[in-house]
C-alpha cells in the first residue's frame, strides 16, 4: 500500500491559499489517500477519486501544478500532487468535511514539510 497526498492552491490578493485537512483540535495536513494497486488505477486517478467523494463536481478550472513528496506522519515521503484553481470559494463550496483552504503563513509547519529536491514540474507540458 502506497499514500498520496494532494493540495489546491489559489491566489487571493496574491497571498497563495492552500487546501488542506483540518479537523478539530490538529494540525493541518495534506489530504493523504491509500493507492490501492490491485484496483489497477494510478496515483492521479486515485487522488481526483477521492476529491469527488469529498465532494468536487467540477474539474473544469482545475490545472494540475507540481509534483513534489512530503513527510507524512511517519517521517516517510509520498508523493504530492498540487492543483491550481482560479476561484477557490466555488471549490469551497463543492467539498464536505473538513477540508480547508488556509493562507500558506497559517499553514507554514505543514510548508516546511515538502521536499523542495522532489519537485517536478508540468509546466513544460502545457500548450
Amino acid at each position: 500500500m502506497t499514500m498520496v497526498a494532494a493540495t489546491v492552491i489559489a491566489f487571493e490578493d496574491k497571498m497563495p491559499y492552500f487546501l488542506v485537512k483540518q479537523a478539530k483540535g490538529e494540525d493541518a495536513e495534506f489530504f493523504a489517500v491509500k493507492v490501492h494497486r490491485h484496483e489497477e488505477t494510478t496515483s492521479l486517478g486515485t487522488i481526483l477519486n477521492a476529491f469527488k467523494h469529498a465532494g468536487v463536481k467540477n474539474f473544469d478550472q482545475w490545472r494540475i501544478g507540481e509534483l513534489s513528496a512530503v513527510k507524512n506522519q511517519s517521517g516517510e515521503l509520498m508523493p504530492l500532487y498540487s492543483f491550481e484553481v482560479s476561484d477557490r470559494k466555488a471549490v469551497q463550496k463543492e467539498l464536505e468535511g473538513d477540508l480547508v483552504f488556509e493562507s500558506a503563513d497559517k499553514i507554514k509547519d505543514l510548508l516546511m514539510t515538502l521536499n523542495p529536491s522532489a519537485f517536478t514540474s508540468f509546466e513544460d507540458l502545457k500548450d
